[in-house]
């Protein structure tokens, strides 16, 4: 989740899981200067409600609703974004961490691979989706490294898809792979 708003020099951005808030709702609430009593006069609620939400909110219980209407209040958006939950999602990512290391060593090294790579890929799949990711790819390539590992890195839908559709195979090698993949498996 994140919260943004008009106010981007007083709003911190919190990326988190949920087991990792502390609470947004008074994180907003401090960025704008307001105590408890301030919040639930805004949302025409006692204070000890605010601090039933805030601890709600710690405890992972807050209702959707109820934290986008405290944030409202100051001006606060709640953005949602999917966390990687799927087995597979966390090796592919571990796979491009790993290969994000080697790009930031050798990164000569590692795109040699993605020309014959996406050469290939293009025979072997069908549709302009696809074809548009290839494309991307290329344009990641030939750009600076550090946007091509901020894009494969990125923990949004088009960061899924691009590690979905990656033209880095053979750029680790098998025991950097098995270490990668072991960071997922063994958590």
């Amino acid at each position: 989740m994140r919260i943004t708003g008009p106010h981007a020099s007083t709003c911190v951005a919190l990326q988190c899981n949920m087991e990792e808030i502390v609470s947004m709702i008074a994180g907003a609430r401090r960025s704008v200067g307001w105590s408890m009593r301030d919040l639930a006069a805004h949302l025409g609620v006692n204070v000890s409600t605010v601090s039933r939400m805030e601890r709600s909110e710690r405890e992972g219980t807050i209702q959707l609703s109820t934290l986008r209407r405290a944030l409202d209040v100051m001006d606060r958006d709640l953005e949602l974004q999917p966390v990687n939950r799927r087995r597979e999602e966390r090796v592919s990512m571990a796979l491009h961490r790993a290969i994000a290391r080697k790009l930031t060593h050798s990164p000569q090294d590692v795109l040699a691979v993605v020309p014959e790579n996406l050469e290939r890929i293009r025979h072997t799949v069908r549709g302009p989706i696809a074809e548009s990711w290839m494309t991307r790819w290329e344009q990641l390539a030939r750009g600076p490294v550090e946007e091509l590992i901020e894009a494969m890195l990125d923990d949004t839908p088009e960061g899924r898809e691009l590690r979905q559709n990656s033209p880095f195979a053979g750029a680790l090698s098998p025991d950097e792979r098995i270490r990668a993949i072991e960071e997922v498996v063994n958590r």
